[in-house]
């Protein structure tokens, strides 16, 4: 590498982490202005001081010295999948937010010792070439995700934090109507998953878990868009499957049925075998058919209940045979009965809840907290939290109480 561009690396690490020249040729054992003379290109660090650097930064020299061009950034990998979108100022301003966030927020992680982020990785699928195809292998792989992540048939309450657990950083932000999530994988931020902050709640968990599928699927491409262009490709089809039966499990939805005592068959057969006469007893239990039909108050608990849409869930249910095709529209038609019993109960209806209007609210959260965990351990210096809070749209008084109040 240019002895002036590492320079430059060096001075910009440096200055993230809040320390001074002199702190830092103090902790290498150097003379006075070695490092402005590093800093300015004029000599290049040793092998030996480069590994200290990297110590001290808490980064590896790899770091230092990968070359970095403008084909990691995100902008340039979205224009080569939907050409003159990064044009739009809301939203590379959006974009280039949440790239900087991310970015300061790997740089916190490392500050702080934690673990590397590890990229999800999935059993490879090849490429589906039918529509019947495509559904069963997104069925597939979310009954294999959740038995990998030891979750049963239960809800996933919080999407977001499933998906950061597994190292994605997730946000919402502002993007065309149209357009429900975006994926993007590059070296220099990881995995983000971005959703359309306009659209509903429950839209917003299944764009989550449908962008969690190309994760999973699709992390060789660098750029994956979710939109109403591209719905009836088979990698789209692939990730709504997966999407529906991870939020909503085969398991789960059978659970849930059983207990509303609906989705049963009308009629039931029962043989046992009797020790004394070495022979069959049979009887069978008939129940109406009426009672075992399912409402749109069902199907719309059921929605409440794993936080989705009413419509997902009942296409989902029809999916899993417990509707025909007649009952599945006679459902689609009476939607607002359903929302009239969740009204009535007090239930909070997922899909007209308004999420928090701050943008990137969930990178926010988890990055506010790094901060404030970085300052408190005097990792980063009260310049420097001053800087973030920009970045964050947070008032940097008021990080800077909360470290000072976890301090004491």
């Amino acid at each position: 590498m240019d002895k002036k561009e590492l320079g430059k690396k060096i001075q910009r690490e440096r200055k993230k982490r809040g320390l001074t020249q002199e702190k830092v040729e103090k902790h290498l054992g150097l003379p006075q202005k070695a490092m402005t003379r590093i800093e300015a290109g004029e000599r290049a660090p040793s092998t030996l001081e480069l590994a200290k650097l990297a110590e001290l930064f808490h980064m590896s020299i790899g770091d230092f010295l990968k070359q970095e061009t403008g084909d990691d950034d995100p902008l340039i990998a979205l224009h080569r999948v939907a050409p003159g979108l990064e044009q739009d100022p809301a939203i590379r301003e959006e974009v280039n937010r949440c790239v900087l966030l991310c970015k300061e927020g790997i740089s916190l992680e490392r500050l702080l010792e934690q673990p590397s982020r590890q990229r999800v990785l999935f059993s490879p699928f090849e490429k589906p070439h039918t529509l019947s195809e495509a559904i069963r292998q997104g069925e597939q792989a979310a009954k294999e995700e959740r038995r990998r992540l030891g979750m049963g048939g239960i809800p996933i309450r919080d999407i977001v934090e499933l998906l950061t657990s597994q190292g994605i950083w997730c946000a919402a932000m502002h993007l065309p109507p149209e357009m429900s999530g975006l994926f993007l994988y590059r070296a220099s931020v990881g995995m983000v998953i971005l959703v359309n902050t306009i659209h509903g709640s429950a839209r917003q968990r299944f764009s989550y878990a449908h962008e969690y599928a190309h994760a999973l699927f699709d992390a060789n491409h660098q750029v994956l868009i979710s939109d109403t262009m591209n719905s009836s490709e088979l990698l789209e089809k692939r990730a709504n499957s997966f999407a529906a039966a991870f939020l909503m499990p085969e398991e789960g939805i059978a659970e849930i049925l059983y207990f509303l005592n609906k989705g049963l068959a009308s009629r039931t057969s029962f043989s046992i075998f009797d020790v004394s006469t070495q022979g069959m007893i049979e009887t069978e239990e008939r129940k109406l058919a009426k009672n075992q039909k399912l409402s749109p108050q069902d199907a719309a608990f059921i929605a409440y209940r794993f936080g989705v849409s009413y419509q997902a869930t009942v296409y989902r249910l029809h999916s899993l045979r417990y509707l025909s095709q007649n009952e599945r529209e006679e459902l689609l038609e009476e939607e607002s009965k359903g929302r009239d019993y969740l009204r009535l109960l007090d239930l909070e209806d997922i899909e007209h809840v308004d999420k928090i209007p701050s943008r990137q609210r969930e990178l926010r959260t988890y990055i506010s907290r790094l901060v404030i965990e970085a300052y408190r351990q005097e990792k980063i210096s009260r310049g420097r939290v001053i800087e973030l809070s920009k970045l964050l749209n947070l008032p940097p008084q008021d990080l800077i109480e909360l470290a000072n109040i976890e301090n004491e």
